[in-house]
């Protein structure tokens, strides 16, 4: 447990006490327009449509593909303002949906609440990442990170776990719990604002002669043309969370509609265990992610993902809350590596001074499939008949597509591998 001594310098340690402090209270607001919550709420109180259900699903996905403007708004200004505003902007749409009717606006409401607030998650990702650089040296920086979404995860599981029991008992409390959320998410952000940045008069000079400037940077085209192995590996991953994105929606369907679960049994399934489950499998993940390429690391979780998405499909076939609650454990197990991947793989590529080039091809392409596979899913799905006909089909094409994903990881790896291009000495973030 030595890293949770962590050693920073008098003025990091000040801030790092303060953004601790933050992740004890703003991811209580930020769970509330998580999309296995709202989901739940929107198929239970607001009786939405598949579709409404698809695009709640995708909301965090291409969401990402905000991230680009998010960097050039930041680019040359103060960051701990602009995170506030930012902060700001996502205690006003949790406000949005706890003053909104229980009707068809309010339903709007809740969904455009919740997609605007994941564009703002978007900005703050940005923003926070370049206060982590800045303020924590190299050689700690993934430790105090660590923490940070350590202590964010075990209150989003905390949170999560409760909301559903509460709207069991209290159908009708929906607005007072998001007002709730409202006043915790003030003090995070009451929190937030003691944060100093060490260094930043001169980053923002550099940001804004860089801007001046206006380097171009290298293409997307170029990279994926130039580097083949980069672009394999980008198909591969695109094969892999399309097919994990494509069942999230149908998943919620069946959950809350065809099997009729209750607050707490739905959240439960779609959030709280997966969640948790990640959590706990952190460490160890990131131990084997250290030792061998993301290739290798992508080849052999995807039998988790396959796994899980067979078991999946057993526990709709049988209409069973058990096997889904099985199923969503393996889930969890997958996720947890896959989270440390999308952040870290693209390292095992990139020169170094490539690395934001590679990230946001990345996190492009991420947003792309979010944007597709979910309302693909759903269409299907309810095209299909749903589980009483042939929907199910949509968990078995899930499963052979990640099943292809990792078919070409394992390709990729075994090409690497023979011709001595893998290389783990890659910054590591």
């Amino acid at each position: 447990m030595g890293w949770l001594n962590l050693k920073l310098e008098a003025p990091a340690q000040a801030s790092f006490r303060a953004e601790k402090l933050t992740e004890c209270a703003l991811p209580i607001t930020l769970v509330l327009l998580e999309g296995g919550v709202v989901g739940v709420i929107a198929a239970k109180i607001y009786q939405v449509s598949p579709l409404t259900l698809a695009i709640i699903s995708a909301a965090p996905m291409f969401a990402n593909l905000s991230s680009f403007a998010w960097n050039r708004i930041a680019s040359g200004r103060p960051k701990v303002g602009l995170a506030s505003l930012l902060q700001i902007g996502i205690l006003l749409c949790v406000l949005a949906v706890a003053i909104a009717p229980i009707n068809d606006l309010g339903a709007v409401v809740l969904v455009a609440s919740m997609i605007v607030s994941r564009i703002l998650v978007a900005g703050l990702v940005t923003v926070r990442s370049v206060i982590w650089s800045l303020n924590y040296a190299r050689s700690n920086r993934a430790q105090a990170t660590g923490q940070l979404q350590m202590i964010a995860s075990l209150v989003t599981v905390i949170v999560a776990s409760a909301i559903g029991p509460i709207l069991d008992r209290y159908p009708d409390g929906m607005s007072w719990l998001y007002a709730a959320g409202v006043v915790t998410g003030l003090l995070g952000v009451a929190f937030f604002r003691r944060v100093v940045v060490l260094g930043e008069s001169d980053h923002i000079r550099e940001e804004s002669e860089a801007n001046n400037q206006r380097r171009q940077s290298v293409s997307f085209i170029t990279i994926l043309r130039d580097d083949r192995r980069f672009a394999k590996y980008q198909m591969s991953m695109f094969a892999a969370g399309f097919g994990n994105m494509l069942i999230e929606a149908p998943l919620i369907f069946l959950i809350t509609r065809e099997l009729s679960a209750s607050y707490a049994t739905s959240i439960t399934l779609t959030m709280v265990i997966p969640f948790a489950v990640s959590l706990l499998s952190l460490p160890l993940w990131a131990r084997y992610l250290d030792r061998v390429h993301v290739a290798q690391f992508r080849a052999r979780q995807s039998i988790l993902w396959v796994l899980a998405l067979t078991l999946t499909l057993i526990g709709a076939l049988l209409g069973s809350i058990l096997w889904l609650a099985i199923s969503r454990f393996v889930m969890g197990l997958a996720r947890g590596g896959g989270s440390l991947a999308w952040q870290l793989g693209h390292n095992d590529f990139a020169r170094a001074d490539q690395l934001s080039a590679y990230m946001g091809i990345h996190v492009t392409l991420t947003g792309v499939r979010g944007a597709i596979a979910p309302l693909l899913g759903m269409l299907l799905y309810t095209a299909w008949g749903g589980i009483s006909d042939g929907g199910a089909w949509v968990f078995v094409l899930a499963a052979l597509i990640c099943g292809l994903s990792g078919l070409g990881f394992n390709h990729l790896y075994r090409q690497m591998k023979r011709d001595g291009s893998i290389k783990l000495s890659a910054p590591s973030q």
